[in-house]
Formats: C-alpha cells, structure tokens, sequence
C-alpha cells in the first residue's frame, strides 16, 4: 500500500467521515478504488494533496515521505479525466470520485471548480435519488457534500443547492443523526441568510426567522447527555471559558448550530423594543461563546474539527464588538488555520478589515 493510500485511510478520510460513525470514506471506498481506477486516481490525488499541505511526513521505516505537489495534480487531472469520460452516470463509484475530487478542491483553494463539482455532485445525487436518509455510503456522500456546499454557499451568500428535507422526527434521532442534523439546519439558516430570500417582504422575514429560531430550539431542547460538556479546567474570567464536548464530531454540532442562530438573529429584521433587543444579544453572545469555547478544546492534529471551527469563527467574528473578544477570536482563527495550513490566504487580516470599517467598543470588562 502506497503512503499515500495509508494517508487517507488514516487522516484525509476523515475530511469527510467526521459525521459519520461508519466511516465509510475509510473503510468502503478504498476497496472500491481497487477495482476502479478513476475512483483511485481521486483518493490518491486528495491524499496527496493534503499531505503537500503540511511538512514532510515520517513513514512506519523512520523514513520521511515528501509528496510532490505536481503528483497531486497529475492524480486530480487523471480523475477529471475518468469523471468527464464515464459512461455509468448512475454509480456510487462515479459519485465517490466526484465528492473526492470536490474535497480535493476544498483544500487547493480552487473555487470555482470546487463550485463546478458541488453541482456536478449535486446532480448526480440527484439522479440517484441520494439524500441523507439514503443509508450507507449514499448518505455519507450526501453529508459530506451538503456541508461543502453550506461553506461555499455562505462565501457567496447564495442558497444551498439542496431541496431535500428529512422525514424524520428530531425527538427520534440518535446521537450522530443530531449532529447531520445540525448541518441540515445550518443550512437552512445560510438560505435565510442568502441575498435572495433577503429580498422578502419583512412579515415574511420575520415568520421565516422565528421558525428557523424555533427548529434551533428544539434541537437543542432534544440533545442527550453525550452532547453536555465535560469537566474542563479554565480561568473564571478567561474571555470564552473552554468548552470541551466528545466526540468531536458532537462539538462540532454545537459549534454550526451556534453559526445557524448567529445568522438568524444577525439577518431578521428587528421586531422592536429593548426587550427583543436585549434577548437577541443575549443569543448571540451564548452562541459566540460556544463556538470560541469549542475552538478553545479542539486537539491539534484533528483536521476536520479545525476546519469547522475555523468556518465558524470566520462567520461568526463579524458578530464581535469588543477588542479584547476579538483579539481572542482572532488568535483562535489564526490557530486553526496555521494547524491546517490552509487556505492559504489570512483569514485573520480578512476579518481585521471587516473589524477596521467601524471603531471598536474598548476592551471588555
């Protein structure tokens, strides 16, 4: 097995398994690539990709492993090859290699063919009759794909492509069904927050808000006790006390749940009076917290944490009025962007300049 193949078994998979307790992007589909070469030129080229990210890695031998960036792209273009030529517009391989080769976009920062393939992913979904309560390795290609297309659909402040809305009750759902759930809402929240639905009449705003609020609501009100944060030892007047919940993958949820009310309550028009006002900040001020408490816990090498918890402390930063939160957040967002060396612009000089437009409010107290 190549370094590369043990690469993403190991770590890249789980780019796109963090939802998903059967991993199945670690364990099915590097036996289909087997007998598939398309699907193996995709696996190989995210892999490769990803490991051009980071330094050089140290084999099992001792040895260090150094990808070449020029490999990775010679794997991508041989799976756009395969993509573009496939004659079986209804197999699981063929949307296994185009999820693949979206999420190798993801991280090469090459936006709009990530948005070409989102689609192309979406379509062929589509025509598979895939949605997330598909089962299996569908659903896990569902998953993964929908919350690419909330990062891409927030940048944009465009509407998610999906149409499709889950069947099953909230009060029904296990543990890891809550957390898919969590980027479900979310993405309707990005919807809300999208320049077309913007154009509503305002008592359509406002109903379409309090909805969304509600939803948010009840999901939280049905969470177990796996989704309760653990003892974590912190200052009493740390700015964002750390926040630490396991499995990651469950603080996540909390972190895009939290990113889902931010966007509600930042884009409904306002109801008036000092009572509605006081209670919305209230809400934003528990959602930042969460969302920077989380990030305060994340483990370093854990990939897939960082990438959500840098997603939400971008959106939600614009949100903060005080210098000290901010320089707290912004340290945060600095963090997980070096731990992920990616993407390659600052994410943190991107929000000094959104900070820059208006005058801070002092140092909190």
């Amino acid at each position: 097995m190549s370094s590369a193949t043990r690469h993403f078994v190991r770590v890249s998979s789980k780019l796109l398994d963090f939802h998903d307790p059967e991993i199945h992007f670690a364990t099915t589909v590097p036996h289909m690539a087997l007998r598939n070469l398309g699907l193996m030129k995709a696996l190989l080229g995210l892999s490769a990709r990803h490991l051009s990210l980071g330094p050089a890695t140290t084999e099992l031998d001792g040895r260090e492993y150094i990808i070449d960036r020029n490999l990775a792209v010679q794997y991508y273009l041989d799976a756009l090859d395969y993509l573009n030529t496939a004659s079986y517009p209804h197999s699981l391989d063929l949307v296994a290699t185009a999820i693949l080769i979206s999420t190798y976009e993801m991280i090469d920062g090459s936006n709009r063919n990530w948005e070409r393939h989102l689609k192309a992913v979406y379509w062929m979904q589509q025509s598979q009759a895939n949605d997330g309560e598909s089962g299996g390795l569908r659903s896990a290609i569902w998953w993964a794909w929908l919350q690419q297309d909330i990062w891409v659909a927030m940048q944009e402040r465009r509407r998610v492509l999906n149409v499709w809305n889950p069947t099953k009750p909230v009060s029904t759902l296990k543990p890891p069904e809550l957390a898919r759930r969590a980027i479900y809402l979310l993405s309707q929240c990005v919807n809300y927050a999208s320049k077309e639905e913007e154009q509503s009449d305002l008592t359509s705003r406002l109903d379409k808000g309090g909805e969304l609020l509600f939803l948010l609501q009840q999901w939280h009100d049905n969470l177990p006790p796996e989704y309760r944060p653990l003892t974590c030892c912190s200052s009493d007047d740390a700015v964002f006390p750390p926040i630490w919940v396991n499995p990651p993958s469950y603080a996540a949820a909390l972190q895009m749940h939290s990113l889902a009310m931010i966007l509600v309550i930042v884009h409904r028009p306002s109801a008036g009076g000092i009572e509605n006002y006081r209670a919305a900040q209230q809400m934003l001020a528990g959602a930042l917290g969460t969302i920077c408490g989380i990030a305060r816990s994340v483990d370093e090498d854990d990939d897939a944490a960082n990438m959500i918890s840098l997603h939400c402390l971008f959106r939600a930063g614009i949100c903060v009025q005080t210098l000290r939160e901010r320089l707290v957040l912004l340290d945060l967002l600095d963090l997980c962007q070096q731990r992920l060396h990616w993407p390659l612009i600052s994410l943190r000089k991107e929000l000094e300049l959104e900070y820059a437009k208006d005058t801070f409010s002092g140092p909190s107290t």
